[in-house]
């Protein structure tokens, strides 16, 4: 998918349907993008806590259906039966019912999460329309709530990807179809294995139970987590781009070029293609003036230009990159690495709990919060 101009006729049907879905659910006319009072962030809380205890609830119903299942079965046929038509038979209907409970939850969980995130986004003041940046939000959004990953594609000619080794990027897309669906199943496997014994394996259906709910609860924590940070990822980039603006009349092309270069490489440091980058990009091109895909996406090249800076146009490449590395979620110690190279040829000292302190004000959706570069 380009940045530029996302396309909703690109995804499959699963995200089509959700991006229709949280459209038909947010239903603003116009965008008010803001900062989150504290009432709407005390909604926005609840709305994150009240899927979690859901997605407990539901990993408890499904880790009773099919504990109850396999109680029956263990009644009816069993899997030690030394008949191998048996053994097919118990393990057919076991695997067939296993698998349309666990459908029918994981289902039910993106109901859970995509209603809540449609609230917030709401909420949030973000419209999600088929204009380009509001297609970037949805499309973004929708993402998020089925945790699913980004589409590994440049942005802007800023390929995120491109210092990882290929065996990484197959590791992580394993995890990805495995961290829902199917860890489930290889769970219960394993607890039939570790538990073999007659008089232990009643056990089963009880710790499945406990485990589905856990597990349920720590991957929609995380799905709402990373919703909450595309939610509030507008309003920082907005507060950003008002700060650039106001001191573009300063800077030539050539400092102009050297800010989004440092843009570029957080970028690349993060090995994350997030939507906030997208937007960050399209108004950080649009506000330098220059055209996207013109970096040369080299920063040993343009590290020594940092102390030939003026000090105002320091603070604000400092401001500029500190903001950006929040932008997908917590910084990464690559990240924050960066972070103190530029800070250092910049002859400033990086306080790494300062940037703790503007994540935490830029999670709550307070934008820039009362970061100031230094």
């Amino acid at each position: 998918m380009n940045p530029a101009k996302p396309n909703l006729s690109e995804l499959n049907v699963v995200e089509r349907m959700a991006v229709r879905y949280l459209r038909r659910r947010n239903a603003l006319k116009e965008p008010r993008v803001h900062r989150w009072p504290r009432e709407e962030l005390r909604t926005i809380r609840w709305l994150e806590i009240s899927a979690v205890i859901l997605a407990a609830v539901s990993g408890i119903a499904s880790g009773a259906l099919i504990g109850g299942l396999e109680i029956w079965l263990n009644f009816t046929i069993t899997d030690t039966d030394e008949s191998w038509i048996r053994w097919l038979e118990y393990w057919a209907l076991f695997l067939a019912i296993s698998v349309l409970v666990s459908a029918v939850e994981i289902v039910f969980l993106y109901w859970v999460v995509l209603w809540r995130v449609a609230r917030i986004t709401s909420i949030a003041g973000l419209r999600l329309s088929e204009h380009e940046v509001e297609q970037v939000i949805a499309i973004g959004l929708s993402r998020s709530a089925l945790d699913l990953p980004d589409p590994r594609e440049p942005i802007y000619g800023i390929d995120p990807f491109q210092r990882v080794p290929r065996w990484r990027l197959w590791a992580y897309a394993v995890m990805y179809r495995l961290k829902i669906g199917a860890t489930s199943f290889i769970v219960r496997v394993m607890l039939r294995r570790v538990l073999a014994r007659a008089a232990v394996r009643a056990l089963i259906p009880l710790v499945a139970m406990v485990v589905y709910a856990i597990w349920n609860a720590i991957i929609i924590g995380w799905v709402m987590r990373g919703s909450r940070v595309r939610a509030a990822g507008p309003v920082a980039i907005e507060e950003l781009a008002d700060n650039v603006r106001s001191e573009l009349d300063g800077l030539d092309d050539h400092t102009r070029r050297l800010m989004l270069e440092a843009v570029a490489e957080v970028i690349i440091r993060s090995e994350n293609d997030h939507p906030n980058f997208i937007l960050l990009l399209g108004r950080l091109f649009q506000e330098f003036e220059i055209e996207p895909g013109s970096l040369t996406i080299d920063w040993t090249a343009h590290r020594s230009d940092l102390g030939k800076l003026q000090p105002a146009e320091q603070e604000l490449l400092l401001m500029l990159v500190n903001i950006s590395v929040m932008l997908d979620g917590r910084p990464r110690r690559k990240q924050k690495r960066f972070l103190e190279e530029v800070h250092t040829a910049c002859g400033r000292r990086f306080e790494p709990g300062e940037l703790d302190a503007a994540y935490a004000e830029f999670f709550q959706g307070q934008g820039l919060g009362g970061y100031r570069a230094r």
